[in-house]
């Protein structure tokens, strides 16, 4: 009889990611998109991916300031939980 192993492959992803722009788009001096800085990593843009963070590090270097590498994983990118709760409902008209 044969022995089988399972061996699990974890692949690790590197996001670079940048903020979405300004809606309505808006230009700065330089003619370039203004980008929403305001908002979560959970709801910016990816750019690019990578194997490995020295890759991603690496050609971050050449980007604006406000492109980030993020592990795929990280509990940045998840997106807020929904809410578990019903809303409360208004109350009912009075009547008199």
């Amino acid at each position: 009889m044969k022995k089988c192993s399972i061996t699990a492959v974890f692949a690790l992803t590197w996001l670079m990611m940048m903020p979405p722009p300004k809606m309505p788009p808006v230009k700065d001096k330089s003619g370039n998109y203004e980008v929403n800085l305001s908002l979560p990593v959970s709801r910016w843009v990816v750019f690019s991916t990578y194997r490995n963070e020295a890759a991603c590090r690496g050609d971050l270097k050449a980007m604006p300031s406000y492109f980030v590498c993020i592990d795929k994983n990280s509990p940045a990118l998840k997106a807020a939980s929904p809410r578990t709760t019903a809303p409360a409902a208004a109350p009912a008209p009075s009547r008199k």
